[in-house]
């Protein structure tokens, strides 16, 4: 149960961060930057070798994503945790938007604590990715 002082109460609803196009860029920079060579996100035959139309972001890339919406969600936050679930592919290009809400809101050494699950959908809506995150408030 929430206290009525917490600063995030249960069933918060955070607004919708948008992210226009995961481009070709975006996804070669995060191949470099984190050793991640595997082909399938940046060359469409080995994408098809294994039966994917497109090359696909990188699952880690994603969850970037979700912690860049979360750090704009929650500045004075620190993350505890954060862990996901990815259910299906992004192709390269496509747009992603990510939402989150209130799941749990309680006390956790000293401080304010928020369970937040995140969902990152595709361009259709289709959920691609489940996280969640526990964050000291």
């Amino acid at each position: 149960m929430t206290s009525p002082d917490h600063p995030l109460p249960l069933g918060t609803v955070l607004p919708d961060r948008h992210f226009a196009s995961v481009d070709m860029a975006m996804v070669r920079r995060y191949a470099a930057a984190s050793g991640d060579d595997n082909p399938i996100h940046v060359d469409a035959a080995a994408a098809r070798s294994i039966g994917l139309a497109d090359p696909i972001v990188q699952g880690m890339l994603l969850m970037g994503l979700a912690d860049t919406a979360l750090g704009g969600w929650l500045p004075e936050g620190t993350c505890a945790k954060l862990s996901t679930r990815f259910a299906l592919p992004v192709p390269v290009g496509a747009a992603v938007t990510v939402s989150g809400r209130v799941v749990r809101a309680d006390q956790a050494e000293g401080r304010a604590r928020a369970t937040l699950r995140i969902f990152i959908r595709d361009e259709a809506g289709k959920a691609v990715a489940l996280a969640e995150a526990i964050v000291l408030l």
